[in-house]
């Protein structure tokens, strides 16, 4: 009994080394056992795209609370007045892969007005934006609105190979500072942030809103550039 029980304990040793390395390294993954991969981008439409589970335009929050764990979603005001709505979903976990989600979905003027009047904490943020909490009416409200953008933030490490290996080579590589530069997809409506060190962000984005989002990323590469010209000088 005892050799077995040893025998026991390293085959199930060796199983779960397997398993972690398989859902830790992407580049291990082969497309064809898994569905709703990164990489596996349907552009239906200039408005509905379908990846990792979600069609951006046509998805909502609500379709997918049995799916993903519950979100923190908040406000943001940035310094100039522009808004935004983010949902944030922690240890996500789409198979086989666990990472971070960002979902925006699609508001417009009036709506955001209408959140900004409920909503409940706020919080300086140091990029001099400000975070508000929402009131309940405010997030009931958001359950039903399809979700355009989201941000994937995978655990898995992704080297800039493995990278052009699964979505190819970009069509433009956009640097944002000395760190980080964007690789576009227009053709998918996905830019991938790719830093030097650390965790790739993937940002998938609806046909229709492709030239609005990589507008708003050069923006925010030319302020970042300037200060990073700024230390400098």
């Amino acid at each position: 009994m005892g050799v077995r029980w040893i025998v026991g304990l390293v085959v199930m040793g060796v199983i779960l080394a397997l398993a972690m390395w398989v859902y830790s390294n992407p580049g291990g993954m082969r497309s064809q056992h898994f569905s709703d991969l990164p990489w596996q981008i349907e552009v239906g439409d200039r408005q509905r795209t379908r990846v990792l589970g979600v069609v951006l335009g046509e998805t909502t929050m609500a379709d997918l609370m049995h799916r993903l764990p519950v979100p923190d979603i908040r406000l943001f005001v940035d310094a100039d007045g522009s808004r935004s709505l983010e949902a944030y979903y922690v240890n996500a976990r789409i198979p086989p892969f666990e990472a971070n989600l960002i979902l925006r979905p699609d508001l417009d003027d009036a709506a955001l007005d209408r959140i900004e009047s409920e909503t409940t904490s706020e919080r300086p943020m140091p990029s001099g934006a400000r975070r508000y909490g929402l009131s309940d009416d405010a997030l009931t409200s958001l359950g039903n609105v399809p979700i355009v953008e989201m941000s994937y933030i995978p655990r898995a490490r992704w080297t800039e190979d493995l990278i052009a290996e699964r979505f190819g080579e970009p069509r433009e590589r956009m640097r944002i500072d000395s760190d980080h530069s964007y690789w576009l997809y227009p053709e998918d409506g996905l830019a991938i942030l790719v830093p030097r060190r650390g965790r790739v962000l993937m940002h998938y984005v609806t046909q229709e809103r492709w030239g609005q989002t990589v507008e708003r990323l050069r923006d925010e590469g030319r302020r970042r550039l300037g200060e990073d010209h700024g230390d400098h000088e």
